[in-house]
């Protein structure tokens, strides 16, 4: 075989890579045009009408209720006649322990049939730290627009219900409420719904249900611009994540399910607001929703159901390759196959010890890459404290991890010369490759298409070429393998920032394995690599980390998370101020007065945890209430029943039942609040109510006789007005924000059920 030149060898596979990664683009920038479809200035109108204030207004706040009847405004104005869906809705007690006073919204434009029904949602609440712009302000304005467009045009076929649901950042309980109470949801037969992770990039259908191939087709055909592919389904379900389109799932629906993922970092922060929002990805949201629900309400719905799944993957944001998934199986191993008999016929070319040198280093290679990557870990996200799924300068990371991979294939190939042929390492690599498609297509056919399609490539270029130019086939063959690896990889490579960051990059490494084992053969055709050319991509990659090193890992606009917390004793008056979110600023710990290291506390003096803590001047806030109207006792069960409620109508308030406490059953306004499986699985429990103000709320519990009884009463409300708390709020760095729950007073009292007696009753005598 004639060896080609080392230096063009590696510029190839360079350009080659860059040129899919520029390409791939499309999976963390918006589109920059649109076809027309979607009114995104109007729309971003309405937004800013909807969060005019840009506060948090989470379940149950004054905020919260003024743009419910924003919403509600927006619908009539359209001429609808929407209702809102009240209800006090706990969680299924065996997935989550507590529950939520929704105010769901709903509008219903009817069509010309009888089928059943599209349900469009979004979720119109935020947390306390953001004004949920994104997460879910952007979800909110494309269903109302959604509703203004198809109200103006000549009736469709099936009705359209848009549901914009309340309580979702407590638990999706404003979607349980609606699965469970309203009579609408049988009529349900299609769900698509918007959900957000941050406020920029593309509108991302990341998740489907099974069954899902004539939904896979329709969607391709329908909409335009599409970011979408399987394997992030397939992760997407290894995942504990839930949105709401979790609840309409599990009720047997099935549907598509949007996001915007880009500047993680601003996700749950004040700066998920208006003007961090990316228009473009207001707009390609709006121009996927519309489309598709234009294309659902004219189809036979029951139609789109199937046992089949799909695989498939968007061609960088400009059309989606689908096909059955039952065919990956049957492909993946007719390419084995096919690799089999081709080394079978190669034998004679290849000897046993230059197998056996292919197969140590496939072994020894994913080990070292790994060891690289935790290494490179330090200086790409640990050092500079980045956040963990986001930064605002990855380039020079990504290419010190691109510089890595090349450099393993480069060393290894350098090692690999002298004692094996590239024939032999070439099919040893690419059978190896062959079974992970063969494995996926079993296990995860979503994620098969990565391996599946590079090794049905290669094994045809390599099958074929054997009876056509047998001398160079296998140089053909690593070539169009390799291109057909670097384009599903290098678009894996900017898609894993979703899931890992850069403080594991030792994970993002060992991803790119297979382009690795892609390179090597490639390298192995090439003349004997030179010291300048194997120094070339390690140079490349100390060059890239060293850079990474310099950039921020916050910004002002991408600010890293830091909740300030004040936690005081009801009982005792005894108070805290404490931080807990990593990593640690430490230069701000330092100038608040927090210790140099994180202590041992227990929250609410029952939950053990560590954070950096303070001591504080005791603002004495109240906790919440607990009444008891009656007192049964029921063999060896004691059963309490009474009132529970918030005092300062905070955020969230509650129970906290520790292990030991011997409670075997709570109901909160008659729902079942926890299961006993759960009450015996030896943990705290948090039994967390949302969005009820200072409304009492009866309760019973349930305990055995003789047991500790032994609960407390939390509150989560907004810090107190104090000076240490104005002092604290003005040392906290411009590129720190609060996020989730943000800032907050955390009040508790304990209590001991033993003791307690019904109102207007004595207490027993000692």
């Amino acid at each position: 075989m004639t060896r080609l030149a080392g230096l063009p060898v590696l510029a190839f596979a360079t350009a080659v890579v860059a040129a899919f990664l520029f390409a791939w683009q499309s999976l963390t920038l918006s589109p920059q045009a649109g076809d027309g479809s979607f009114a995104t200035q109007r729309a971003y109108a309405t937004l800013q009408d909807l969060l005019a204030e840009q506060v948090p207004h989470p379940t149950g706040s004054p905020a919260n209720h003024r743009v419910r009847d924003r919403i509600l405004a927006q619908f009539r104005a359209a001429g609808y006649e929407p209702e809102v869906q009240a209800a006090f809705q706990c969680a299924p007690p065996e997935k989550a322990v507590g529950c939520t006073q929704v105010e769901n919204i709903i509008a219903v434009l009817k069509g010309t049939g009888e089928g059943r029904a599209i349900l469009a949602t979004a979720h119109y609440d935020s947390v306390p730290a953001g004004p949920g712009v994104g997460d879910d302000g952007v979800g909110v304005v494309v269903m109302l627009e959604l509703a203004r467009t198809l109200k103006a045009m000549p009736q469709a076929r099936n009705d359209v219900i848009f549901l914009i649901t309340d309580g979702e950042e407590t638990g999706l309980r404003g979607a349980v409420a609606f699965a469970r109470n309203h009579l609408l949801m049988k009529q349900v037969g299609i769900v698509v719904k918007i959900e957000a992770r941050g406020n920029t990039g593309p509108a991302i259908m990341f998740e489907t249900g099974s069954g899902n191939s004539q939904l896979i087709s329709l969607f391709a055909d329908a909409v335009g611009s599409q970011v979408s592919n399987s394997l992030a389904y397939e992760i997407y379900r290894l995942l504990p994540n839930d949105t709401d389109f979790t609840i309409y799932k599990s009720a047997g629906l099935n549907g598509y399910n949007f996001a915007m993922i880009g500047a993680a970092a601003r996700y749950h922060t004040p700066k998920d607001n208006l003007a961090l929002l990316d228009r473009n990805t207001l707009r390609h949201h709006g121009e996927q929703v519309t489309a598709l629900v234009r294309a659902l309400q004219g189809q036979d719905l029951e139609s789109l159901r199937s046992q089949e799944d799909a695989s498939y993957f968007d061609l960088f944001g400009n059309g989606l390759v689908h096909w059955p998934a039952s065919l990956n199986v049957p492909l993946a191993l007719a390419a084995l196959v096919l690799l089999a008999g081709t080394a079978v016929t190669g034998r004679t070319s290849m000897s046993m010890a230059a197998a056996i040198w292919s197969m140590a280093s496939l072994l020894v290679m994913p080990f070292v890459m790994f060891a690289i990557g935790w290494i490179l870990s330090y200086p790409l996200g640990i050092w500079p404290e980045v956040h963990v799924l986001d930064h605002q300068a990855p380039w020079p990371a990504r290419v010190a991890l691109l510089g890595a991979t090349f450099a393993v294939a480069t060393v290894a190939a350098h090692l690999l010369a002298p004692r094996a042929e590239p024939q032999a390492v070439s099919l040893v690599y690419w059978l190896f490759l062959a079974l992970l498609a063969v494995a996926t297509a079993a296990a995860l056919p979503g994620a098969a298409y990565a391996f599946l399609w590079p090794v049905v490539i290669f094994a045809l270029v390599a099958g074929v070429g054997q009876f056509i130019a047998p001398a160079s086939a296998m140089r053909w063959a690593a070539f169009a393998g390799f291109v057909a690896i670097a384009m599903f990889w290098s678009g894996h490579m900017l898609a894993l920032d979703a899931v890992v960051g850069f403080p594991l990059s030792q994970f993002k490494l060992l991803a790119l394995f297979p382009l690795a084992l892609a390179m090597v053969p490639l390298f192995l055709m090439a003349a004997p690599l030179r010291t300048p050319v194997l120094a070339l991509p390690v140079a490349l990659t100390l060059v890239a980390a060293a850079l990474a090193s310099t950039m921020p890992g916050y910004t002002p606009d991408n600010p890293r998370p830091l909740n300030i917390v004040y936690h005081q004793d009801a009982d005792t008056g005894d108070a805290r101020w404490i931080v807990q979110e990593t990593p640690v600023d430490r230069d701000f710990m330092q100038r608040a007065g927090f210790g140099p290291a994180p202590e041992g506390i227990n929250l609410a003096g029952l939950v053990p945890t560590q954070a950096f803590t303070r001591k504080a001047a005791s603002a004495r806030l109240e906790a919440p209430r607990f009444e008891i109207v009656a007192r049964e006792t029921r063999g060896d069960k004691v059963s309490l029943s009474g009132r529970i409620r918030s005092v300062r109508a905070g955020f969230v308030f509650g129970l906290i039942i520790p292990p030991g406490s011997g409670i075997t059953a709570v109901t909160l306004e008659g729902q079942p609040l926890v299961s006993s499986d759960r009450l015996k699985a030896g943990r705290p429990l948090w039994a967390r109510i949302f969005g009820t103000a200072d409304k009492p709320l009866a309760i019973t519990i349930e305990h055995e006789a003789g047991a500790s009884g032994r609960i407390a009463l939390f509150e989560r409300s907004s810090l107190p007005d104090t000076p240490e708390a104005s002092e604290l709020k003005a040392l906290r760095p411009d590129n720190a924000s609060p996020v989730h729950a943000g800032d907050g007073a955390f009040v508790f009292r304990r209590l001991d059920l033993n003791a307690l007696t019904p109102v207007g009753q004595a207490a027993p005598q000692p």
